[in-house]
């Protein structure tokens, strides 16, 4: 049975998928690492600090934290981006397969937007309408997402009724 361009495609795809998760997976694992060790060593000075009688908090202090705060919170919205793209890839992949697009995947995707959108927002610069939006959009792709997935394992389980009539 000779292979068509489609499935050979597909395979490339799997091959690429995989090594992508697992660099960014290594990569997240040293970030996170980094991160919590250089936290720890910034908390544990500042304890230090105060236990020496003086203030443990100052301006300077806390400016460095925000922007390793900022740093951290920029990587991982570039993490949930790059998850994005590997998401539609997948949902090409499977329309190729099947040539239905999936609901599920497209809901997940959205989601993870909206997640992504919310990690990158500023808060004190948002309107509160803004706020309520992303939350009322978040809370309903959630709702469509578990309803799609409560309708999905409802079809699939078997009918114990039919079997005794």
């Amino acid at each position: 049975m000779p292979t068509t361009l489609g499935s050979r495609a597909v395979k490339v795809y799997s091959i690429v998928e995989r090594v992508i998760i697992i660099a960014l997976l290594i990569v997240l694992i040293l970030v996170v690492l980094m991160s919590t060790w250089t936290f720890v060593t910034m908390l544990l000075e500042r304890i230090l600090v105060r236990m020496g009688g003086e203030s443990a908090v100052d301006d300077t202090w806390t400016a460095l934290l925000h922007e390793r705060m900022n740093f951290l919170r920029e990587v991982f919205s570039g993490f949930l981006l790059l998850l994005i793209g590997i998401e539609l890839m997948q949902t090409v992949v499977m329309y190729l397969r099947s040539h239905v697009l999936h609901v599920e995947v497209v809901l997940t995707v959205a989601i993870v937007a909206i997640a992504r959108h919310t990690i990158e927002l500023d808060v004190q610069e948002s309107t509160p309408l803004l706020l309520i939006g992303m939350g009322v959009l978040l809370l309903a792709l959630s709702m469509g997402y578990y309803f799609f997935r409560r309708a999905a394992a409802m079809n699939s389980a078997p009918s114990s009724g039919s079997e005794h009539g």
